[in-house]
């Protein structure tokens, strides 16, 4: 007999159309490994740990084939009978019954849309992205003292900033020149990270754990670019607006209105690194349109990862910015119980949907379809006739199709919390 999965790729309009008439819930498994990657993920998506991996991301909800990492972890659905399909495929296959027809007039029959959960250990590199791409982070958990980079902190003057930068990989090739050949970068970067985190320590000190891997002949040689590599490390860090994060905050990263029509192009994303030397583990939601990371700076990692000073720089607000511009509160939206706004911007608004024991939050019928995440307790999705559509606990994310019109969010728990992200009509794709 035919599976689920195999009535989807034959388009079998009567499955289909059982699918997008409910919550669609991928696998919380799609975990990437990342060298900045923390320990929080697993705990947080109520999966068993893997030893010895560092897992870094979590892509919530995948499908959109324009992006070169969303086509790289697309999001994957069981279906009732067990059987799987990847959600582009289920897109492709029932796209008007899900998404609506004036969505894939826009869009197409993909989700322009790149939700994750980051578990963020040490420093992420200095980046940016394209004109008209925000994002936001949503903070789930934060060790005490953790903080992230967002923003200059001074007006910075390009090319000069743009020479540092490419020093600093300069120099990195340099000190890897004078260490042996075949060396493991993971040993050096194991070496060097610690002691490039503490400021006050000399680089000096780092020396002597280096003998292993010098070449012969190296000697002092190494001093000289590890004295500089160490003082550009806090010179980039220094440029950018040091933010303390607790849990519970909401971050918008993305220009402010007078710095947008200064450019006279759309709000876009201003400079960050999240995570801190320290490695305060930071948990959180980022909400961003798929598209193009570009790395300024690498924080003098090893092994090198490619880095791309002149597109960075080229799509940064070069202007001096202030923490308080990105910090947003989530504000009672009126006439709708429960629901608190943080975020609407051109490409997605942001609500958080906040249901209590014998205080429920209704989804009233002719709600768009939109994006579900569970970031506290955990939910319960009910029809008006009190049928259960779904039950999805904290870590869980799920697409709700147009199809499944009006419904009731009811939580058991007295803080549960889903954060409800959904693309404006006016978006441009």
């Amino acid at each position: 007999m035919p599976s689920l999965a195999d009535a989807v790729r034959a388009a079998d309009p009567e499955v289909l159309a059982q699918i997008a008439a409910a919550p669609i819930v991928p696998l919380s498994d799609n975990l990437v490994s990342r060298p900045w990657g923390g320990e929080r993920l697993c705990a947080y998506k109520g999966i068993r740990p893997t030893p010895n991996r560092r897992w870094g991301e979590a892509f919530e909800i995948c499908a959109f084939a324009g992006d070169e990492e969303a086509a790289a972890h697309p999001s994957i659905v069981r279906l009732a009978d067990g059987s799987e399909v990847g959600l582009p495929e289920l897109l492709a296959a029932a796209g008007p019954a899900i998404l609506g027809e004036d969505f894939i007039a826009a869009h197409g029959c993909q989700l322009p849309l790149l939700p994750k959960t980051l578990d963020v250990g040490t420093l992420l590199s200095v980046q940016a992205h394209p004109p008209g791409l925000t994002e936001v982070y949503i903070v789930l958990e934060a060790e005490e003292g953790a903080t992230i980079r967002l923003g200059f902190n001074r007006d910075i003057e390009r090319a000069s900033l743009g020479q540092r930068l490419q020093e600093g990989r300069y120099l990195q090739q340099e000190l890897l020149n004078r260490l042996r050949g075949g060396l493991d970068p993971e040993a050096l970067q194991a070496v060097l990270a610690g002691n490039f985190a503490r400021r006050e320590a000399p680089a000096d000190a780092a020396f002597p754990a280096l003998e292993p891997l010098r070449a012969a002949g190296a000697d002092m040689g190494i001093l000289e670019p590890l004295r500089a590599l160490k003082a550009l490390y806090w010179e980039v860090l220094d440029l950018l607006n040091e933010v303390p994060v607790t849990p519970g905050q909401v971050i918008h990263n993305a220009n402010t209105e007078a710095v947008s029509a200064a450019a006279g192009r759309p709000r876009s994303a201003e400079v960050h690194a999240l995570g801190n030397p320290q490695g305060k583990e930071i948990l959180a939601l980022e909400i961003r349109r798929p598209g193009a990371t570009f790395r300024a700076w690498d924080h003098v990692r090893f092994p090198l990862r490619a880095i791309d000073v002149d597109k960075a720089l080229d799509a940064l607000n070069l202007r001096a910015t202030r923490p308080e511009d990105f910090i947003v509160t989530p504000r009672p939206l009126e006439g709708n119980p429960g629901v608190f706004r943080s975020v609407r911007d051109a490409w997605f608004v942001i609500d958080h949907l906040r249901p209590r024991p014998g205080a429920e939050v209704r989804l009233p019928a002719g709600t768009p379809m939109h994006v579900l995440h569970v970031i506290k307790g955990a939910v319960k999705l009910l029809t008006a006739e009190d049928r259960v559509l779904a039950s999805l606990p904290r870590g869980c994310s799920a697409l709700i199709p147009i199809g499944v019109g009006g419904y009731r969010l009811t939580s058991a728990e007295e803080d549960a919390e889903a954060v409800m992200v959904t693309i404006p009509a006016s978006a441009a794709s």
